[in-house]
């Protein structure tokens, strides 16, 4: 659970730092949900929605292109691996929780048909 924490934790210090960066260096004024999420991105989607989003009298020269590819390097491969490592974390618990309440398989399969559409970790199979 203290990883879990731990992670959500760095994610989100890693993400106010990017953002923070693309407002105040990059000149984009509203990020929008891709780039708030830029994590979810690859890196030619990441540079795109920049471009996208910013002032359009502003274009980006090589060497600011070079600067946001580091900067998607530097963030988002990091933010990937924590998530996915959290995702597994998350499985390992619910599996827990599971069995301390003494679930069949069968009330678990009825518990996942009956979830709510948008569940935190995706339905096992």
């Amino acid at each position: 659970m203290s990883r879990l924490i731990e992670i959500t934790q760095q994610n989100q210090a890693s993400h106010r730092e990017l953002l923070d960066w693309l407002q105040t260096e990059q000149n984009i004024p509203k990020l929008g949900q891709k780039l708030e999420n830029f994590a979810s991105l690859d890196r030619d989607q990441f540079v795109q929605e920049v471009r996208a989003r910013k002032p359009k009298t502003e274009s980006l020269s090589p060497k600011g292109l070079k600067e946001l590819r580091e900067a998607y390097q530097d963030y988002a491969p990091q933010i990937q691996a924590r998530n996915a490592e959290a995702l597994t974390l998350e499985i390992q618990l619910s599996d827990l929780v599971n069995q301390a309440y003494g679930l069949t398989p069968e009330e678990i399969d009825l518990m996942w048909k009956t979830a709510p559409p948008r569940m935190p970790i995706p339905r096992p199979f």
